[in-house]
Parts: structure tokens; sequence; C-alpha cells
């Protein structure tokens, strides 16, 4: 490594350095597609593959027309609707299937179109629905404007305290679309001015400022397009999420790599005349450490192959890259840039050489903080675990939501359309079980064989106590409503089955398979509604065996059920891929410091610290009102804690380790502490800043992460690096190093101060 530390200072590799990586970049940004034109945000491709969930979810995609996604139009007044509310909403649903809709309306569904409204006016008269089914590309911009048309008219209608509001799949896609478009651009922008006010309030010179920004900006750039052609390229599901959590760390890490370089080589400029030399000083100290740091980021990164939530596998391979290459340009490209600029990069404050009084990188504050603590260390040790363990009370409001409206803001147009279908339908209304049912071969669904199958398969599922009802070719308006037999008596309908409107979406195209809507009396995401999934796909086995079926031809799906799946895997993925995250950076830390007990008692503090950060954030969650905790979250902010926060781990405790062969322990850690404390508080500050970027965002589960993540780096940074681990070090004494002693005897220590 010192090579190639030496070829990046050098006057002819510097150059060749940081013209290198700008045509890489622009070979990049030529030839490499871009993660906006691959990601993917349908919950049911971040499943694990076996889950029932997945496979119902191909059925689906296989065997049915998925042309067309429904709008769900929502009338509601307070006590009950008027004849001149009904009127008004059938004006809406003529207008919808008119000529003058948009030409994306592939049907419209209306309380007057239907037999007895079916099931489309609330039981208390409060609320009527209108169903408009829309074609096309819910990404593009055609299918949000049919949605923005849909609204546009029924803010015209006039009429008093009645509430129309457009939701549905599809107004709840195109919000959810426009979300993620914003990421990108809107978090970028918030990012990049956080790390530029922060950076240059830290340093006091615009020029090392930018240097950051720049490399990370070539960076991200070729990480984007390397990461959407290797998701591209292997299948890779990624989702806006991912790219927005690439962004954080990206900058995140990034900037904490060039911290840990620029303020180490203006140390060394103040003792070292040449500016090359001080360079290959400054990377033989700080190079490890930076490689370090990335390399836990990067095994962490790998370690998240092995989840079984597809959308944790993704964002490892994203992280991965973006990181890697950061590791790479903070050992190469920042250096050189360094290099070139030389003394003026910390204009107007240039550091001066002075061998007799070098400059110390973490001023006079930390050199207090040093001596208070090492002073003292068993009682500043109890106190902070005191504090940070009443924090961890705050897990007793640990509440996991997996419902996707309890992310968006509650003034979404979708969200508050579904929150008044719950007021007057049954809770599970807006978002049914879906039972895909295959028949064997050369039977079909609507022969009178098929449609008994699927009528007692339907009563089956309606006994439970949790379901308030089921919709099927053989009941097409609920099992309360008229059956496919009495509506092919009343309106027609081939082999005695159900009229090809009321069965619509409902049958497959080949007629061999039939989709089953199971409508919960509950909230279906609430954790007593998800458990009731395993319970109905036992009903679904039970029910096969009776009408001759495999088990394996009923398959249980759905937004609900596929909570369920999410859930099962989130906790087996806590359970198994946390452990090892913890364990491959207690790894890397042991042979940084070729050090047995120092990994342990620093990955405990990294848990303690965990456990601490999710309690605060929890109380201040339902101090703000947000009832549950994005299912992700505690996922997320173990791993980004361990792999970012060991950054901080890791510079200090190699500083420590490096001062132990001039010094005393006491003494070695007073020094490291005073040198390293500004660097790693402005790490700490800026890592903080980039990833409260997220809570600009109106996502509540980005706005969670953002918080917790932000917290923790600050509890790390100001409490747990600053006071319990200086005061470990002191207490353990020469134990920090078992099995190896990096102490040196006395006159060696005086050789080597001599040599520095």
């Amino acid at each position: 490594m010192r090579a190639l530390f030496a070829f990046s200072a050098s006057p002819v590799g510097r150059w060749v350095v940081l013209v290198g990586w700008i045509a890489v970049l622009g070979a990049v940004l030529t030839f490499a597609p871009r993660l906006a034109d691959v990601r993917q945000n349908e919950q049911s491709q971040f499943l694990p593959s076996d889950a029932e969930s997945t496979r119902a979810a191909e059925v689906a995609a296989e065997r049915f027309t998925a042309d067309s996604i429904p709008a769900i139009v929502v009338f509601h007044r307070d006590g009950r609707l008027t004849d001149d509310d009904r009127a008004a909403a059938e004006s809406f649903a003529e207008w919808a299937a008119s000529d003058e809709a948009p030409e994306q309306v592939a049907g419209v569904v209306s309380p007057s179109r239907v037999p007895a409204d079916a099931g489309l006016v609330s039981d208390d008269g409060t609320t009527l629905t209108i169903i408009v089914s829309l074609t096309g590309d819910p990404a593009e911009e055609e299918f949000a404007d049919a949605v923005g048309a849909l609204r546009d008219r029924t803010e015209q209608i006039d009429a008093a305290d009645l509430t129309v509001l457009t939701g549905g799949p599809a107004g709840l896609i195109v919000d959810l679309v426009s979300v993620f478009q914003q990421i990108d651009s809107f978090l970028l922008l918030v990012t990049v001015a956080l790390v530029l006010v922060l950076l240059v309030v830290i340093y006091r010179s615009p020029v090392v400022a930018l240097v950051p920004l720049f490399a990370v900006g070539v960076v991200f750039q070729m990480s984007d397009g390397v990461a959407a052609w290797i998701a591209q390229t292997f299948g890779l599901s990624v989702n806006g999420q991912a790219t927005g959590i690439m962004t954080v760390v990206l900058f995140g890490a990034g900037t904490d790599y060039t911290l840990f370089v620029s303020a180490r080589f203006k140390e060394e400029l103040t003792r070292v005349e040449d500016k090359r030399e001080a360079m290959i000083r400054t990377m033989s100290g700080v190079g490890g450490a930076v490689a370090s740091a990335g390399g836990t980021i990067l095994l962490a990164s790998a370690i998240l192959l092995l989840a079984e939530l597809r959308s944790y596998q993704s964002l490892g391979p994203v992280i991965a890259i973006a990181v890697a290459l950061m590791m790479l340009a903070a050992l190469t490209l920042i250096p050189a840039i360094l290099v070139i600029l030389g003394r003026f990069s910390y204009w107007p404050f240039r550091p001066k050489y002075d061998p007799d009084h070098p400059e110390a990188a973490g001023g006079a504050i930390y050199g207090r903080v040093a001596s208070f603590v090492l002073a003292r260390p068993a009682t500043v040790l109890a106190g902070t675990v005191l504090l940070l363990g009443a924090l961890i009370g705050g897990m007793a409001l640990y509440q996991p939501t997996y419902d996707t409206l309890d992310s968006l803001p509650a003034d979404t147009e979708s969200v508050e359309a579904f929150e008044l279908l719950r007021e007057g339908f049954p809770a599970g209304e807006v978002a049914p079980i879906e039972v895909y049912v295959e028949l064997p071969e050369g039977q079909q669904v609507t022969s009178p064989e098929g449609l008994e199958a699927i009528a007692t398969i339907s009563q089956a599922f309606a006994a439970r106590d949790i379901v308030a009802d089921v919709t099927s070719p053989a009941f097409p308006f609920g099992v309360n409503g008229p059956s496919a037999a009495d509506l092919a008596e009343q309106f027609g309908g081939g082999e005695g089955g159900p009229p090809e409107q009321a069965s619509a979406g409902l049958i497959s195209e080949d007629g061999r398979v039939a989709r089953i809507e199971v409508v919960l009396g509950q909230n279906p995401y609430t954790s007593d509604a998800l458990d009731t999934v395993p319970d109905l796909r036992v009903v679904a086995n039970d029910v096969a065996t009776a009408v001759g079926l495999e088990p394996s031809a009923i398959l249980v799906g759905g937004g609900p059920a596929e909570a369920y799946d999410t859930r099962e895997a989130n906790r087996r993925d806590t359970l198994v891929i946390l452990p090892l995250v913890l364990l491959s950076i207690a790894v890397v830390l042991g042979l940084l410091l070729r050090s047995i007990i120092a990994p342990i008692y620093l990955a405990a503090t990294i848990v303690f610290t965990y456990f601490s950060t999710l309690g605060l954030a929890l109380i201040v969650f339902n101090l703000l009102g947000q009832d549950g905790l994005s299912s992700s979250v505690p996922f997320f902010l173990f791993v980004f804690l361990n792999a970012l926060g060991v950054d901080y781990n890791i510079y200090l405790m190699s500083r420590i380790r490096e001062e132990s062969r001039a010094h005393e322990l006491v003494e070695a850690t007073r020094t490291a502490l005073a040198s390293t404390g500004g660097v790693i508080t402005s790490a700490g500050l800026i890592l903080a800043g980039t990833f409260s970027a997220l809570m600009t965002l109106p996502l509540q589960d980005l706005f969670q992460l953002g918080f917790a993540v932000a917290a923790g780096v600050l509890i790390d940074t100001f409490v747990t690096r600053t006071l319990i681990v200086p005061s470990v070090v002191a207490l353990l004494g020469r134990w920090n190093w078992w099995p190896a002693h990096p102490e040196l005897a006395e006159g060696e220590r005086e050789q080597v101060a001599a040599a520095d």
C-alpha cells in the first residue's frame, strides 16, 4: 500500500490518478444505464422466491390479464349520502365511461351498473365507491396524468360537505412513484448542501470543503452506473429506497474517509515541509484505517446477500459497489487532489511548517476531555452506561408496522381515500387476501363442477370469524350476495356461470384459475391480522383435500400475506444476518488491532449503542404521533451503526495502538483522543447530517431511518467513542492488546520518539 500511496503523491502519479478517474467516469456515463431505469417498487419482487405469496404473485402475473389497475373514487358524507350525492357520483361515472375521459380508462363500475349496489355502498350509507380501471404502465407519465384527470374531475363536483377522493391501487401507485421521483434529485441536493455547510464550518476553508464533494460526486455517478449495469445483467431487484440509502451512505462514508485523510495531512504538513512526504506519512498512518473502515462495510454488504428478503439482498451489491469505489478513491484520488493543491487546500488558514510545535488535530478541547475521562475511568464508564441504559427503556414502545399506507404522509389523497374506505367498509376491504385456485387440466372455473369447488372453498374461508366477506367467481358480489347461478339466470352467463362483467378479474384467461378475495374484518396489516395468514393457509390445505385438489393448487397471497411473509423473513434475517455482521466487524477489528480482547468490548459498545438508539428513536416517534415503527428500520439501523460507526472505532483504536509504541497506554490514549477527537466529531456530525437528510422526504420509513441513524451516530460520536471506549481502555490496561503487547521498552520508546 505504501507503493500505491507513493505513486498517488508523486509528481506524475497524482495527475495520472486524477485523469484516470475522470476518464473512467466518462466511460460509465456514456455506456452504463442508470439505477432510475432499472429499479422496481412492487413488494412481491423483494420477498423470498419460495414464499407462498411470491408464488401467488407469479400465478397472478402469468395467468391473469394485468392490463388494468383499479382507481377507487370515494364519495363520503358524515351522516348519510343524499340523493344529490348519489346523482353526482353517477354523473361522474358516466363521464368516466364516456369519450371525454382519459383513453387509459378501460372500464367503470358504479352502484347503478351492478345488482343492489353490490357492496359499493357502505351499510351505514355514508360512503360510496366507483371503480375506474386504468390501463398502462403506472411508472409512465400518461398513467399519472389519467389519475390526475380523475382527481381534477372530482374537484369540480359542487356539493357542500361531500368529500370525494381518488385512491385505490392506481392512486396509491401514482403517489408512491411521485415520492420516489423526489428521492433522487431532492435528497441529493439536500445532502450536498448539508455536507458543504458542515465542512465549511468545520474547516473554515471553501477549498478543502469542495474536495470530498468532488470525490464523492465522481464516485456517486460511477456507482449509479455500475450498480445499474450489475442489476440489469444479473436480474437484481433494486427499489427507490435502496438508491436513497446508497446516496446517504456514500456521502457519509466518503466524507468520513476524506476527513481522516485531510485532517492527518494538515497535521503532517506542520511536521514535514515537503507535501509529497507529508502525504506518504499521512496515508501510512490512516491508510490502513480507511481500508479497514471500507472493508467492514464491504463485509456487511456481502453478508446481506445471505438474507432471505430480496430487498436486503439487493441493497448489499448497491452499497458494496459504492463503498468499494469510495474506498479506492480515498486511497488514491483524494490524496492526489490534496497533494496537487498542497497547503492551498486549507486556504485561508494554511498550515505552516513548524517541527518544534506540530499541530494536533483535536485541539485543547479534546485534550481536556481525555484528561477528565482518564482521571476517573470507572466513574465515567458507570455514568454513561446508566445514561444509555435508561434510553433502552424506550424499547417497550416497539410496535413494527407492515402497512404501506403508514409510510406516506397522512394528507396524501390516496391515504385519505383508504382511510374513508376503512371507516365505511370492513377494514380489510382495501387490501383483501388473494387466494388463487388452479383447477385440474381440462376443468373450467365456469363449469358446474368448477363453480361448485370454488363455492366450497369460498364458504370455508367465510366461516372463519375474522373474515368479513369473500368474493369469488361463485360469489362475484360476496358470499352474502347473489350467487353465480342466480346472476346467470337473471343476466345470462356461459355454462351457468356468472356474467362476464361480474367475474372480471376473478377468472384467468385460460379459465382454469380462480381468484378468491378474502376480506378481513379488521385492518389486515395489524399483528393480529397477520397472525391469521398461516391459519388461512391451513384452511386452504384442508379444503383442497375436501374438493379433490392438491394442497399446492391453492395459494394464499395478496398484500396481507406478502406482509406476513415479509415479517417472517425479516425475523429470520434479524436473527441470522445481524450477528454475522457483528462477528465480521469484530474479526476486522481483531486483525487490525491484533487483539482478541479489544474487538469483544468494542462490539459490545456497538450493540449497547444500538439498543439505546432504538429506544430513544421509539420515544421520539411516539411523541411525534407515529405509532408504528417501519419493520426495516431496526435491521438497517444495526447494519449502518455497525458498518459506519466502526469507522470511529478503527480510527481511534488504531491511533491509540500507534501512540502506544512511543508512550505508556494512558498517555497514548490521551494523545490519541486529543488528536482524533476533533476529526471524529466532525465526521460524526457530517455522517449524522447526511442521514438526517432522509428526514426531509415524505416517506415515514425513510424519515424514521434517517432520524435513528443520525441519533445513533451522534451517541456513538459524543458518548461511546469519546467517553466509554477510552474509559474501558484505561481500565483494561495492557489487556486491551492481549495476546499481543505493542508497548515498547523505555529505551525503544525514546528511539521511536527521536525518529519522529
